[in-house]
């Protein structure tokens, strides 16, 4: 189940090969299981369970709200969520329960998305490693694949298994691990300098840092404030693409954002590559 896009699991929705419920208490199971990753600071099992029984029951009646509907993900714990702790994994912030949601979330939600909770971070977003959060690092999950494992022996026999893995880099490396494991389609996370694009690449992962003034700021607990942009995390491009068209566009709340029509974000059903020119940089001898 989640092997497939998230356009694959809204037309098994549709199709009713799948219900957001059984994908919701799939996801459920793997952060349980995946929970020495240090991924999630808060998972919001209930919260998530209501979210996709009602996301079924609109299916069901032929009502559903777009192609988010009944999707997991999961939020950088930088952005405000109603009602839901936010900490930016600091202990100053620990028990603040926002009264609002960040627009970015909010979007997600009117589109039917099931929160499945909110990821561990660098301490206010300060750091590209997603090793100082006051809940500890966060692990990447390729450090525990058999194939990372085996070529870890060959080149350090000496490792200790129990304890060796690699970060996740940052700072929005709880979000990259959280999509990397599978326990949610997509994730939001932050990028002032890279701390989305950064984890996204530890973890094998797509991660997308839109323009600045493309996506409202509005709730999202700035690291830089003239230069922070919420972030997606996806295990492709057109994952990436479309949550974008979710997320994207003018918000009263944010004087910075563009007010231009926003056109949706879709990539062809055939790309060709056969012309794809790519450049590879490298140092030239003195």
């Amino acid at each position: 189940m989640l092997g497939i896009s998230l356009r694959e699991a809204a037309a098994a929705f549709r199709l009713g090969q799948l219900t957001p419920t059984e994908l919701c208490r799939k996801c459920l199971a793997f952060i349980r299981e995946t929970s020495f990753l240090n991924a999630y600071i808060t998972v919001t099992e209930d919260v998530a369970l209501k979210q996709a029984a009602e996301a079924d029951l609109r299916f069901d009646q032929g009502k559903p709200l777009g192609v988010l509907d009944g999707i997991p993900f999961a939020i950088k714990d930088n952005f405000s969520t109603k009602n839901i702790e936010t900490t930016c994994a600091s202990q100053m912030l620990k028990g603040y329960i926002p009264p609002y949601n960040a627009t970015v979330v909010q979007r997600l939600l009117d589109q039917g998305a099931v929160l499945m909770g909110k990821t561990n971070l660098d301490e206010f977003a300060m750091g590209s490693g997603s090793t100082d959060s006051i809940f500890g690092p966060v692990k990447n999950p390729w450090s525990y694949s058999k194939q990372f494992r085996e070529k870890r022996k060959a080149c350090c026999p000496d490792s200790n298994e129990s304890s060796d893995w690699v970060i996740t880099g940052g700072s929005s490396g709880g979000s990259a691990a959280s999509v990397s494991a599978g326990t949610c389609y997509v994730a939001l996370g932050s990028d002032t300098g890279g701390s989305t694009r950064n984890p996204a690449c530890h973890c094998g992962i797509v991660g997308l840092k839109p323009t600045y003034g493309l996506v409202s700021r509005h709730g999202l607990i700035p690291l830089v404030n003239s230069m922070d942009v919420p972030g997606i995390l996806a295990r492709c491009v057109d994952d990436a693409a479309t949550v974008l068209g979710v997320i994207a566009g003018h918000d009263p709340q944010d004087a910075t954002t563009i007010q231009d029509h926003i056109l949706p974000f879709t990539l062809p059903d055939v790309i060709d590559l056969s012309k794809l020119c790519v450049g590879i940089p490298k140092v030239m001898p003195n």
